[in-house]
């Protein structure tokens, strides 16, 4: 809801406020945003005075000598007349000036939303928009500031759009998707970073004056600093998340000012950015993502809320994924027919749906150094066609999905010989280069026809039920036979878009995954187009604890691919039980990325019995609420995740440690109090040879039963007690057998009255 009283707009959610108002300097001004406020009465109140004093600053003009920009908390901030916090926009006009002195002109408030930019949110049933224009008729800039409150889900969609009003050409060197001030500085700030194979593990910042920037400057969202951000009060612990819809270089920049304010932006990066606008045109920013919670887990409940309804589209939106096996590493690049037969038929076997031939299955790809860029089937490979391979897998009763990587080439290529014009590389420098390839300049329509035209072909004859998207190098030299470098890494991303928005509209029917070298653009721009993503190449499980829930911060599960692969890991040479590996990774979109052909019989029963179990709580895992509750006293990491009347709850055991005296508990705060619930465990194969020379006295159905009925008051309060891991001398069978880096699942569900 968005109404406007002469004075002040206030766009209200279910339990949120944004409160702003003008100011007699004609700027816009944050009022309050926080709890809902259903009285405002004398909300003239809420904000700090003006009256003051304070030394060398300067003040608007000297009919308001009180009024100091060091203070305001802006809707848009911009360079000069006295603020000198970050600005939102930067820009150069009449030879050289830059500054601006944006003032209130207009508003409106209107259903639905602006869908100027390629990547962005759906309109709901009730969305509604204030627009807000604000110029600088000196300069000849006008600022159109949108707004779009999704009542239920408590999110605000903010957004800018510059026009040159002007005669003169009008270059922006920076500009963000909006500016949020606000009037405290008590902020815990959490930051979502890493690198290939650690990607989006939370780190935690307490804030103190000055600026910390989070960025990408690779061409792409970026593993080592995703755009999601969270602002927590430490007085209070309300948080403030922000995300971005966006997959290319972006900045988010939280400043702590002298003057006990706090200052968050969040947009496309400055870095190699420069826009020119003739007169008349404009630069759309892309669209930002903002929420308001009591606590940090509603805030996340909020976006994954907003992610499924308004972001993720098309037939797979709201729909069960299926459970895949990858080729990958249980083949690499030894692709033979046969063998690839064999993983389908043992998949098919065990309940697996999907299949999915990953690299090695065009042209001359034996390796990573050659024939990516052709993109035409391996007769060596696939002496019948990849049409009788697709045909066969699905006679198996399995979907047919397939690995492409479009966005690059390598030099030994079909492609490069003819077109070695195409790559994005500075004339006479060598381009820097990842796993030998090269980046291909989608900028240029030719490029993009030849991608969209060569894999359109493929995919339609092969009847290709999923695709999985790869992009294996970021982007370094800058460079477009078009146009500037400046500017570049942007047009490449609207560039990314249009050639995924034929893509996805040719093929409606498909399940793309995006990939990027594992998560290195994972993003709220390409969930857009891709209803999942590739979480990390890391699959080893103890790692996948601090990727998954990073991600689990701000995307639901149901976008997120999580993998069981081998023991030992590739990555890391973890030995771990395939049960444990199951456990983590059932708290996604599951698949295998193993050779499921070399599996011995019980784990292959295993596995049987584990597609089974997720397949009767999919909805649960896929869709389901995410929670985690810690302990770091004795190691444990707990996961949770709800829908209706069923709870799965993961236990994670990094160190199985001596016995300290008390039993482990299972103690589930967010269940009803008022009702009653029955817990059971999943069944878990134990291998014996994990007892040592005590293995004759045990089976393998893994330790001790659980078949519990009890209040939801006793688990939200007192929680249960647990058999022991540890048990001093020898063990008993009621002792719960998990280990090291070991699993423990259980059902909690509504007991029958």
């Amino acid at each position: 809801m968005i109404s406007f009283d002469g004075s002040i707009f206030h766009l209200a959610s279910a339990n949120s406020s944004y409160i702003i108002r003008i100011l007699e300097t004609g700027h816009l001004d944050n009022v309050h945003y926080g709890a809902r406020l259903t009285d405002l009465t004398g909300y003239e109140n809420i904000s700090e005075s003006f009256d003051l004093n304070i030394g060398t600053l300067p003040y608007a003009d000297e009919e308001h000598p009180h009024h100091f920009p060091a203070r305001i908390l802006y809707e848009y901030s911009t360079a000069g007349r006295g603020d000198d916090r970050a600005p939102s926009l930067e820009v150069c006009y009449a030879g050289g000036l830059n500054t601006l002195d944006l003032v209130f002109s207009g508003w409106r408030i209107f259903s639905g939303k602006d869908d100027s930019f390629p990547a962005h949110a759906l309109s709901g049933a009730s969305t509604e928009t204030l627009e807000i224009t604000l110029c600088d008729a000196l300069a000849g800039v006008e600022v159109r500031l949108f707004y779009t409150v999704y009542e239920e889900e408590d999110i605000i969609l903010r957004s800018a759009k510059i026009i040159n009003r002007g005669i003169s050409p009008l270059r922006l060197d920076s500009a963000a998707s909006y500016c949020l001030d606000f009037p405290f500085d008590d902020f815990i700030l959490y930051s979502y970073d890493g690198a290939w194979a650690r990607e989006r593990c939370e780190h935690r910042r307490i804030l103190y004056p000055g600026i910390v920037e989070l960025d990408s400057k690779l061409g792409c969202s970026g593993s080592e600093h995703n755009p999601l951000v969270y602002l927590e009060r430490a007085a209070t612990g309300e948080v403030y998340g922000s995300n971005l819809i966006y997959s290319g270089c972006h900045r988010e920049l939280v400043e702590v000012s002298p003057f006990g304010k706090v200052r968050l932006l969040s947009g496309i990066s400055p870095y190699c950015f420069e826009w020119t606008l003739e007169s008349g045109q404009a630069f759309c920013t892309p669209e930002a993502v903002l929420t308001y919670s009591d606590c940090k887990e509603g805030a996340a409940r909020n976006f994954h809320a907003f992610i499924n309804r308004y972001i993720v589209r098309g037939v797979w939106k709201d729909r069960e994924r299926p459970v895949l096996v990858n080729s990958w590493e249980a083949c690499f690049f030894d692709l033979d027919r046969d063998r690839l037969l064999g993983l389908a038929e043992k998949a098919s076997g065990l309940g697996i749906e999907l299949f999915v031939l990953d690299d090695g299955w065009f042209s001359s790809r034996r390796n990573d150094s050659s024939g990516l860029g052709d993109w035409w089937v391996s007769e060596e490979v696939f002496p019948d066609g990849l049409e009788d391979f697709s045909r066969r897998i699905h006679a198996l009763n399995l979907l047919f999905g397939l690995w492409i990587e479009p966005e690059m080439a390598n030099r030994d290529s079909e492609l490069y010989r003819t077109h070695p014009d195409w790559l994005v590389e500075i004339p006479g420098r060598a381009a820097a280069v990842c796993r030998h390839q090269y980046v291909l300049d989608i900028t240029r329509s030719e490029v993009s026809d030849y991608l969209f035209d060569r894999i359109s072909d493929v995919l339609s004859r092969c009847e290709v039920d999923y695709v999985k998207w790869d992009m294996n190098s970021v982007l370094t030299d800058y460079h477009s036979v078009q146009g500037s470098a400046l500017g570049y890494p942007h047009r490449y991303i609207l560039a990314l878009y249009r050639l995924l928005g034929r893509f996805t509209e040719h093929f409606p029917g498909i399940l793309f995954e995006s990939c990027a070298s594992g998560g290195n653009r994972y993003d709220l721009g390409m969930l857009c187009y891709m209803p999942q993503t590739w979480t990390s190449d890391n699959t080893d499980l103890y790692h996948r604890l601090a990727i998954q829930e990073g991600t689990l911060a701000g995307y639901p599960p149901s976008t997120m691919g999580a993998h069981v692969s081998a023991s030992p890991g590739h990555q890391s040479l973890r030995v771990s039980r395939i049960d444990s590996r199951f456990d983590v990774a059932a708290f996604g979109v599951l698949g295998y990325e193993l050779d499921l052909c070399a599996l011995d019989e019980d784990d292959t029963d295993a596995v049987r019995k584990q597609i089974a179990f997720y397949k009767e709580y999919r909805r649960v895992f896929q869709f389901g609420t995410f929670r985690r509750l810690r302990s770091a006293d004795d190691g444990v990491i707990w996961w949770t995740a709800s829908l209706g009347d069923t709870t799965i709850v993961m236990e994670y055991v990094v160190l199985n440690k001596a016995h300290t005296g008390r039993c482990d508990r299972l103690r589930l705060p967010f269940l009803d109090r008022e009702r009653t619930y029955h817990i059971t465990k999943r069944p878990v194969h134990i291998d014996p040879a994990c007892y040592g020379s005590l293995r004759n006295d045990f089976h393998k159905e893994g330790g001790e039963d659980c078949d519990i009925t009890v209040s939801g008051s006793i688990l939200c309060t007192c929680g249960i007690s647990l058999s022991p891991q540890f048990t001093g001398n020898g063990f008993f069978p009621s002792t719960r057998v998990i280990g090291d880096n070991g699993t423990r699942m259980y059902i909690v569900k509504e007991a029958e009255s």
